[in-house]
């Protein structure tokens, strides 16, 4: 399959080459909807800067973004395409496969189309992606050596084999959600390539793992390949675009102090001594940041409390692991009150004032669900005995109380099984939640004398819908009747 995906990549930078072709595209502004072929309705989005010129090719960033909203995508990628000189592309097209190969293919396919259009400079070819679309950018340099860089935000995937079969190193840059729990992950793969000798660069924001980063750390994340491109002679090197870099690089920082983040901050700096190292002018600068972030109370708190919290969190995420699977062998419903009581103490621990723990506690949160959803993914597909589907469905209506998979589930399943007091019980806790689908409702199979029932409709009603097997209009009429009758 990587040799049918590294085929098909050949094919697209040959057509770079060969097939691109100028078209009348506004500079300066967001182009939505752009086809790929006259034989397909995906579409992307695409930004030209203001300064886009054919005979000076840009290089290009292309976006992959899960929810495939390119043209919100390239918004936040835009203020960079100005400072540093890129085009940017996103696809319109979500990412629903459940193969990383589908969405490589699918991708390639998307770029192809790109290169058709678009002339750009084939030789700094970057790609960036959030989430599972991180997941995607990062697999596409392992199968190709003409990608110039990634840029990972939230997630990666990475392939030691296909490392070391990289002739070339292509620089990472990535970008972490102080919330986000792949956090430490990420780290990992970064120190990985950095051991072989890539160029690599965290920079970090506050949010969580659906979050989109800030321009200005956008625009640092990018900066790591312009001024690598510059520094190795595939850029012409350009005061005004490092000033700039350099700039967005202390407002960044800026930023996260003033969101009390200051060992965040200082792990943001650290990182920016290094990356302009080579440039004298800025180094007071940086020291004198670094001075009075160092001085301040706050920063030395959650210095001291950082590596207590990576240990314990790591011990945390240990425990949720073995619990759930030894839980899930033996379903124990005598333990979901422990884990109702490990959510409500999350819940508690995101109220805290200390940035340190209450990062953790958004952390471990998302961990736990990330957790619960993979298992109860695995589990309601697989031939697991009804208690067990039913036991899993129940952590999933606890770890993530909006979302109706785990009540709709439990519906069928107890009702199916002749359990009407527990169906009716979470398709009540299903309404509270604001669940307003009613003809769903109706057609979950199997569970037919359930949803013809007076207790059911009543429900439907008392929350807003509309009936379908109702027998009386309301309890009061069926009074009102009797009444009727006996007199």
């Amino acid at each position: 399959m990587y040799k049918q995906t590294l085929t098909c990549f050949l094919a697209l930078l040959l057509s770079a080459v060969v097939c691109a072709q100028e078209i009348r595209l506004q500079k300066g502004n967001v182009t939505d909807n752009v086809r790929i072929n006259d034989s397909t309705n995906t579409t992307y989005a695409v930004y030209l800067p203001k300064s886009y010129n054919v005979e000076k090719p840009a290089p290009v960033i292309f976006l992959l973004a899960q929810d495939g909203k390119g043209r919100e995508a390239v918004q936040l990628f835009r203020q960079t395409a100005e400072d540093q000189y890129y085009v940017i592309a996103a696809s319109n097209q979500k990412m629903e496969n459940d193969s990383i190969q589908e969405d490589i293919l699918q991708t390639v396919k998307f770029m192809n189309g790109f290169y058709r259009t678009i002339k750009v400079d084939p030789n700094l070819l970057y790609i960036a992606g959030i989430n599972k679309g991180a997941e995607i950018a990062s697999a596409l340099p392992l199968i190709n050596e003409n990608i110039s860089g990634v840029l990972a935000m939230n997630k990666t995937w990475i392939n030691g084999k296909f490392i070391e079969n990289r002739k070339k190193p292509y620089v990472f840059s990535a970008i972490s959600g102080t919330r986000d729990f792949s956090r430490f992950g990420l780290l990992e793969v970064a120190e990985f390539l950095e051991g072989e000798d890539f160029p690599t660069e965290v920079n970090y924001f506050e949010g969580g793992p659906e979050s989109w980063p800030d321009t200005y750390t956008i625009n640092n994340a990018v900066a790591k390949f312009t001024l690598e491109a510059m520094k190795n002679g595939r850029r012409e090197k350009n005061d005004t675009i490092i000033n700039t870099i350099f700039k967005n690089e202390i407002k960044a920082i800026d930023n996260l102090i003033s969101n009390g983040a200051y060992y965040t901050a200082f792990l943001q700096l650290k990182k920016a001594e290094e990356k302009f190292d080579d440039f004298n002018r800025f180094d007071d600068q940086l020291k004198n940041l670094k001075k009075r972030i160092r001085k301040d109370r706050t920063f030395k708190q959650q210095r001291r409390k950082w590596f207590d919290v990576k240990e314990e969190e790591a011990f945390q995420k240990e425990d949720y692991a073995h619990f759930l699977e030894m839980d899930i062998l033996t379903n124990n419903f005598d333990n979901i009150g422990w884990w109702a009581e490990q959510m409500e103490n999350l819940k508690a621990g995101q109220q805290q004032k200390n940035t340190i723990e209450r990062n953790m506690a958004y952390r471990l949160e998302n961990y736990l669900n990330d957790l619960v959803s993979a298992t109860y993914k695995n589990v309601m597909v697989s031939e697991s005995f009804i208690d067990t589907k039913i036991f899993i469905s129940i952590l999933k209506t606890i770890v993530d109380k909006q979302n109706p998979e785990g009540y709709l589930s439990i519906i069928q399943l107890a009702g199916h099984d002749g359990d009407a007091g527990t169906a009716m019980l979470y398709l009540e806790d299903l309404l509270k939640t604001g669940y307003k689908d009613f003809d769903r409702l109706y057609t979950i199979e199997g569970i037919l004398d359930l949803q013809m029932s007076t207790e059911f409709n009543l429900l439907i009603e008392e929350y807003g819908g509309e009936a379908k097997y109702i027998i009386f209009d309301s309890e009061k009429d069926t009074e009102k009747n009797e009444a009727t009758r006996s007199n």
